[in-house]
């Protein structure tokens, strides 16, 4: 979801999602082993089958409906769903340099608009559906730890009862639980790693590739019929010269977005999902094929 990678990539432009996979050979530190470790402990007997682990923001909430609604109310723009070409915000359009969209960034987060994004059309259903199979539902997302507890109080009050956790992923300085939230140094590949998630529901092209393309990879359903997920962020973007307006200059005045897409490496285990819909039939094939445990009971 554009919204949290965008305030973190801002926050910590060293540090980017796409950036954490680099790491993969560096020993990951056991007291964040351990902080993801206790979610493995914690579920309760209604939950025991196997782990799904789904992302927050536009797969389970309009965040970027919100967002755009925000933006048209306090700048006077006409912002939708569509001009959402890329992951990071400053390289669509209305946005600005990557100064200017970290303080709108930082000003939409005060405001608390996010907590009243409604959830994804079919998201409520497709989810009872998951839990009712017996699977064990886990959102992982890249939002920040500051707001993990209302993230799960949004989640409690739209999802009750149906996911076990909030695992806040991403460079932060400490690995913490408490209650039903976890802040974690983990990328999402190595959350689902040490979860033993069978696969993760993301709306990221970038978090896609990076879980389908891990050892061992991570099947990963790319949710949504989204713009931002039809091409790729990577490291480095965070420069004022990716910012859309001086691109589109640069370019002269061409649509250099419709000239790139997202590339799928032979093999990795991806499947787009345009809804909920299709997210169930995904999986009650999968179960058929084999390609996911079969949940007990």
């Amino acid at each position: 979801m554009s919204y949290a990678a965008s305030k973190l990539e801002l926050e910590s432009p060293r540090h980017s999602e796409v950036e954490i996979s680099e790491e993969s050979n560096e020993a990951i530190p056991e007291d964040e082993k351990d902080a993801v470790e206790k979610l493995l402990a914690t579920s309760p007997p209604t939950s025991a089958g196997p782990v799904v682990a789904v992302d927050l923001d536009d797969v389970l909430s309009e965040t970027n409906h919100a967002v755009a609604e925000w933006h048209n109310e306090v700048y006077g723009t006409n912002m939708d769903m569509s001009h959402f070409y890329y992951y990071y915000y400053w390289k669509n359009p209305f946005w600005g340099t990557v100064a200017e969209t970290f303080q709108k960034v930082q000003d939409f987060y005060a405001s608390h608009r996010i907590y009243k994004a409604k959830p994804v059309p079919g998201s409520r259903e497709g989810i009872q559906t998951l839990r009712d199979m017996g699977f064990r539902l886990i959102i992982v997302t890249a939002r920040s730890p500051d707001v993990a507890e209302h993230s799960w109080e949004w989640v409690n009050n739209h999802f009750p009862n149906l996911f076990d956790s909030v695992v806040c992923t991403g460079q932060f300085k400490d690995a913490d639980k408490t209650g039903h939230e976890v802040t974690t140094k983990l990328s999402k590949s190595q959350v689902c790693a040490d979860l033993r998630a069978q696969f993760l529901i993301d709306d990221s092209a970038e978090n896609t590739l990076q879980c389908a393309t891990a050892d061992p990879p991570i099947p990963v359903l790319l949710f949504g019929n989204y713009e931002w997920n039809k091409r790729i962020s990577g490291p480095g973007d965070a420069r004022d010269e990716m910012s859309f307006d001086r691109r589109f200059e640069a370019c002269g005045q061409k649509k250099f977005w419709e000239d790139e897409s997202v590339e799928v490496p032979a093999g990795a285990p991806i499947w787009r999902v345009k809804d909920w819909g299709a997210v169930v039939r995904w999986v009650r094939s999968a179960i058929e094929e084999g390609r996911v445990a079969k949940p007990l009971g």
